[in-house]
C-alpha cells in the first residue's frame, strides 16, 4: 500500500546495470521530434548527472534498518520501470537512465548524509526516495534544487515544490475512511496506533478526524508496542461494545488481535488496516486476517488490467528477485520511477533540474503508468490531501484478496481547521 504511516522501505544490493542503447540522429538543444538519436545529444550546458548518453539518478532507501523487510519490492519496482525504458524504449531521448543508491537505514540523520553523498559525490540529477526517512534530507534537497519523486508518506512533501508524488497525506483529513466504515454498519470504533512513532501520530489524528466527521464514535484508543497483551485488549473491546477495529493496525498485530477477539466472542462489523495488501502477508497471516479490509493507493491487482500485466511482466524480467511481484510496495517503486521518467521527458532533450521541476509541475493528467486509482493534476495535488483509495478484503478462506469495487472510493476533504475542531471536541 500505499499509505505509509510508519517507517518502511525496500532492500537491494547493487545499482541498476542499465544496458547501452543505440542512439539515433544528432539532436540539438531546441528539442527533438522524437526521443532517440543515433550519435548523441549536443547541449549548450550540462546538468548534473546528464551526459550525451546517460542520465544518472539516485535512490535512497532502507536496506539494513528496522523497516528493510517491510517493502522489499520497492527497489524492484524501480528496477522494472527503468528496465523497460532502457531495454525496450531506447532510454529517454536516447539516454540510458542509471542510478546510484544509498542505505539510509530509515534514519533521518543518515538519510541527509546519504543524500549529500548522492548529490555531491555521485553527481546525480535527481533522487527517488522510498518512504521512511525523507524528513532528513527534504529541506537540503530543496535548497539544492534537486528533483525528488516518491510516495509522500510524510506531510513535509507538501512544503517543497521540488518533491513530486501521486499521493499525499497532506494537511487536514478525508471522510473516505469514516464513510467506508459507516457503509459497513460500523458506529463504535477502537483505534490503534504505534507507540512512539511521530509519523504515525500525524496519521492517527487524520484517521480519528475522519471517523468523528462521519459520525463514528471513538470508544477506545490503543497504542501497540512489542509487548502488547492482545488478550487483555480483546477483553476491553468486548466490554466496551466496539463494532469497528481500525487505525494503524499492522498485519502482525492484527494476526494476534483478531484470534483473541474471536476467542472472546467478539465479531466486529469492520476490521480495517492501512497496510497488508501483499501476497506474502496473505501466505503468512491469511487465516487470522480473514474478512479484514485493507485500503490502498494502488489499483487492486485482481482487476488484471493491461497496465498491471505490463508491470508484472517487467517485474519478472528486470526484478526477478522481488517475489511475488504483486505488492503495493512494488507499485510504489514502479510509479516513483515512472514519475521521474515523465519529468525527464517533459524537460526535453537538454534537461536542467529547474526545467524538470517546472515542466513536471505543469502536468495535469499523470496516471501513474495506469497503476493508481485515478489520474492526478501535479500542478495542484501537492497542496491537497488524497481523497481516493482502493479497498480490498481478505477472503473468508484467508487465501485471496477480493476487490470491493472496480473504481476508487473517494470521500470529501476535511480542512485542517475542521480537523482540529473535531479532535478538540471528540
Amino acid at each position: 500500500m500505499v499509505l505509509a504511516p510508519y517507517r518502511r522501505s525496500p532492500r537491494s544490493r547493487a545499482a541498476l546495470a542499465a544496458s547501452t542503447v543505440g542512439l539515433a540522429a544528432l539532436v540539438a538543444c531546441g528539442g527533438p521530434t522524437n526521443e532517440t538519436a543515433s550519435v548523441g545529444i549536443s547541449c549548450e550546458t550540462t546538468a548534473p548527472g546528464v551526459t550525451a548518453t546517460e542520465v544518472k539518478i539516485g535512490l535512497l532507501h532502507d536496506d539494513s534498518g528496522p523497516s528493510a523487510e517491510a517493502m522489499r519490492a520497492f527497489r524492484g519496482g524501480v528496477d522494472a520501470r527503468l528496465g523497460v525504458t532502457n531495454e525496450e524504449d531506447g532510454g529517454v531521448f536516447g539516454r540510458t537512465v542509471t542510478y546510484a543508491w544509498r542505505d539510509d537505514q530509515a534514519d533521518p540523520s543518515i538519510n541527509l548524509q546519504a543524500a549529500r553523498q548522492l548529490v555531491t559525490d555521485e553527481n546525480v540529477f535527481g533522487i527517488i526516495e522510498a518512504p521512511g526517512a525523507e524528513a532528513g534530507s527534504a529541506e537540503w534537497l530543496h535548497q539544492q534544487g534537486v528533483p525528488v519523486t516518491g510516495l509522500a508518506s510524510d506531510r513535509l512533501w507538501t512544503r517543497y515544490d521540488n518533491m513530486f508524488s501521486w499521493f499525499y497525506l497532506g494537511e487536514g483529513s478525508v471522510t473516505t475512511w469514516g464513510d467506508f466504515i459507516r457503509s459497513r454498519g460500523g458506529t463504535r470504533a477502537a483505534v490503534f496506533a504505534i507507540s512512539g512513532n511521530e509519523a504515525n501520530f500525524d496519521f492517527s489524528r487524520q484517521f480519528k478526524a475522519s471517523l468523528l466527521e462521519t459520525g463514528v464514535e471513538i470508544i477506545n484508543i490503543f497504542e501497540v508496542a512489542g509487548t502488547t497483551n492482545y488478550v487483555n485488549i480483546a477483553q476491553q473491546i468486548k466490554a466496551s461494545g466496539v463494532d469497528t477495529i481500525a487505525g494503524v493496525l499492522l498485519p502482525d498485530a492484527a494476526a494476534e488481535l483478531l484470534p483473541a477477539l474471536r476467542d472472546a466472542g467478539v465479531r466486529p462489523k469492520v476490521v480495517m488496516m492501512p497496510l497488508g495488501y501483499d501476497q506474502n502477508v496473505l501466505a503468512r497471516y491469511g487465516q487470522q486476517l480473514a474478512g479484514t479490509v485493507i485500503y490502498s493507493a494502488v489499483k487492486p491487482f485482481e482487476l488484471n488490467t493491461t497496465e498491471q500485466q505490463a508491470m508484472l511482466t517487467a517485474m519478472t524480467t528486470y526484478a526477478p528477485q522481488a517475489k511475488p511481484p504483486q505488492q503495493d510496495s512494488a507499485v510504489d517503486g514502479y510509479v516513483a520511477a515512472d514519475l521521474l521518467l515523465r519529468g525527464l521527458r517533459e524537460a526535453g532533450a537538454c534537461p536542467t533540474r529547474e526545467s524538470f521541476i517546472n515542466a513536471l509541475r505543469a502536468v495535469n493528467d499523470y496516471n501513474g503508468a495506469g497503476l493508481i486509482p485515478h489520474s492526478v493534476d501535479l500542478s495542484t495535488n501537492r497542496n491537497k490531501i488524497s481523497v481516493c483509495y482502493s479497498f480490498v478484503q481478505v477472503g473468508t478462506d484467508g487465501q485471496r484478496f477480493v476487490p470491493l469495487s472496480e473504481d476508487a472510493t473517494c470521500g470529501q476533504e476535511i480542512t485542517s481547521q475542521k480537523m482540529d475542531q473535531l479532535l478538540s471536541n471528540p
